[in-house]
């Protein structure tokens, strides 16, 4: 029995596949005694295409594979370019046209800028194909009104759902992911660590004193010790590793791949990059741990660090360094 589970992409797709067909269903039965024998091949074709993406999305499972997802759009695809070949009235060509632009839409939505232009591409030509031996008779301007209709919803709405998705999971001060972005991001790595047979290291990061920096000199100098600390980070770290903030002053750092040994030597690096005062905790386990279990035991190293950690020398904590002068620690 498939049991059908979707991620937004995926289940955005099914339901965008669902209506459609449901749409074709109604103007195929509207016109199917007026449709000739390859028209009506086309018809059929367009109601069957759509449920076999849904079923290909349904076996995928959540999250959506890229995979998958691009084998549905596919689908739907060659089925507008079906429905709209066998589209004989002003009605059934309208429908057509609105279905590809919101296909076009959740293109721009889902896939990469590159990907996206890619996909609108094909979408644009088998649309115009379609539109071209449909019964229906359009003048030629309406193929390029079609195309330049489908272009243009892709990218007014790509460009918009690309950055409400940007500011839905980074942060706006440090420009890291935040909690909701970097959470969703190492929930799909993890599987394919674990497919891999990786060992998957994770850091909590949390700045020390930062509330004192922040009740004496004001949030602006917080604000300001967060970002310059936030860069010295990245610039030591490769494409591989993954740093997010999730609230306040703490900060996690996902290094897949990484065993102990080398996730130390990533920490010391890091803390050779700026001379704030701060405190880490470190878990280095198989990726086919749950990421709460990674995250629950890094955070756990990072209470013991910090109640292991020596009682702070007195005296006045520099907000453009992040540390009390002139002693500065690091505990683990």
């Amino acid at each position: 029995m498939i049991r059908p589970r979707f991620d937004e992409s995926g289940r955005m797709l099914a339901v965008l596949a669902a209506v459609t067909t449901v749409l074709y269903a109604a103007s195929a039965v509207a016109s199917w005694s007026n449709l000739a024998g390859t028209q009506r091949v086309l018809a059929a074709l367009a109601l069957i295409l759509g449920p076999v993406a849904i079923v290909v999305l349904a076996r995928a499972g959540t999250p959506s594979p890229k995979r998958a997802v691009g084998y549905a759009t596919a689908l739907s695809v060659v089925a507008l370019a079906c429905a709209l070949g066998s589209s004989d009235t002003m009605p059934a060509f309208l429908i057509c046209v609105q279905a590809a632009m919101f296909l076009g839409m959740h293109i721009g939505a889902f896939w990469s800028e590159r990907n996206a232009g890619i996909w609108v591409a094909v979408l644009a030509v088998s649309a115009v194909v379609g539109a071209a031996i449909a019964p229906y008779g359009t003048p030629f301007i309406s193929y390029i009104l079609v195309a330049l209709g489908i272009v243009g919803a892709t990218e007014v709405f790509g460009v918009f759902a690309r950055r409400m998705r940007y500011f839905s999971t980074h942060d706006a001060l440090t420009g890291l992911l935040n909690r909701f972005g970097f959470e969703s991001k190492i929930e799909k790595m993890l599987p394919a660590c674990a497919a891999r047979g990786l060992s998957v290291s994770l850091a909590v990061l949390d700045l020390d004193h930062f509330k004192e920096i922040n009740d004496e000199y004001g949030h602006i100098a917080g604000d300001v010790l967060l970002t310059r600390v936030s860069k010295a980070w990245k610039g030591q770290l490769t494409k591989r590793d993954v740093l997010g903030r999730l609230g306040g002053d703490e900060f996690v750092l996902f290094m897949p791949g990484v065993l102990e040994k080398e996730a130390l030597q990533i920490i010391d690096r890091l803390h050779r990059s700026h001379r704030a005062e701060w405190s880490v905790g470190l878990a280095c386990m198989p990726a086919s741990n749950r990421w709460a279990d990674i995250y629950r035991a890094a955070d756990a190293d990072l209470y013991r660090a910090k109640r292991s950690r020596p009682p702070r020398t007195r005296g006045k904590t520099n907000p453009e360094t992040g540390y009390s002068d002139p002693v500065r620690r690091i505990a683990r």
